[in-house]
């Protein structure tokens, strides 16, 4: 007879629910060691209490805390997240994000060319996208006209004559330059990086210099820039 998941596969179900949490928490009490693997965590707004049952289903039970919104409030804040930030792995999956506030129910991202803001509309249950196109530099004209008082005057004969048999000094010779490309500490696969947008971390797959390949459990493979990343201690 199966009699479902083991511990082990219990707390890993657990780490990774708590991975996608959109805020910030504290650990309250710790119990993942156990035999029923269960752990207490606290956040600006709740105290939650998450554990697996033997099909690998990770169940949260949670309370607003004094003074924070409603427990349906919050709910209404956690629907809208889930769906920007689903709307977002559906289309934009890579791309910076510059913000993605849970209390505002906003997500914005920076494309090459624009600006994208997402936003979510609870009457008709969809997300909303709004576009500003960057603005451009203006670029210096490839040919620019010349004035007569651009030209020099013609040099006399006799200038022309002193100036040669002046002596002429030796040119300095140019400072050279060394230019030393910046070097970064090579990231090993399996590394866990936190992205400092969304607060969520993941395993390193592949370091590209600016641009590392990450794994994340819930979506794949991902490609962040290193920018926006910084290494943390594993579970």
């Amino acid at each position: 007879m199966n009699k479902g998941l083991g511990a082990t596969a219990k707390r890993s179900r657990i780490a990774n629910y708590m991975d996608a949490f959109p805020e910030e928490f504290e650990v309250l009490e710790d119990n993942l060691g156990g035999s029923e693997p269960s752990i207490s965590l606290q956040t600006k707004t709740r105290e939650i209490s998450l554990s697996c049952d033997n099909q690998g289903k990770v169940i949260e039970e949670f309370q607003m805390r004094q003074g924070a919104d409603s427990k349906e409030e919050y709910l209404i804040k956690q629907k809208a997240y889930n769906a920007i930030n689903g709307y977002y792995n559906d289309y934009y999956t890579g791309a910076k994000i510059i913000k993605n506030s849970f209390d505002e129910g906003e997500l914005k991202l920076e494309l090459d060319d624009r600006t994208v803001t997402l936003t979510y509309d609870a009457e008709t249950d969809s997300v909303e996208e709004k576009d500003r196109a960057k603005r451009k530099q203006k670029e210096e004209p490839e040919y620019k006209q010349l004035s007569l008082f651009d030209l020099q005057e013609p040099t006399s004969s006799s200038q022309t004559e002193s100036k040669s048999e002046s002596k002429t000094e030796p040119m300095p010779m140019p400072t050279k330059i060394q230019s030393k490309a910046k070097s970064y500490d090579k990231w090993a696969d399996g590394v866990v990086v936190k992205n400092v947008c969304n607060n969520k971390n993941y395993k390193v797959k592949h370091d590209n210099g600016n641009i590392i390949e990450v794994f994340d459990n819930e979506h794949g493979y991902l490609i962040m820039a290193r920018a926006d990343l910084k290494v943390v201690d594993e579970f």
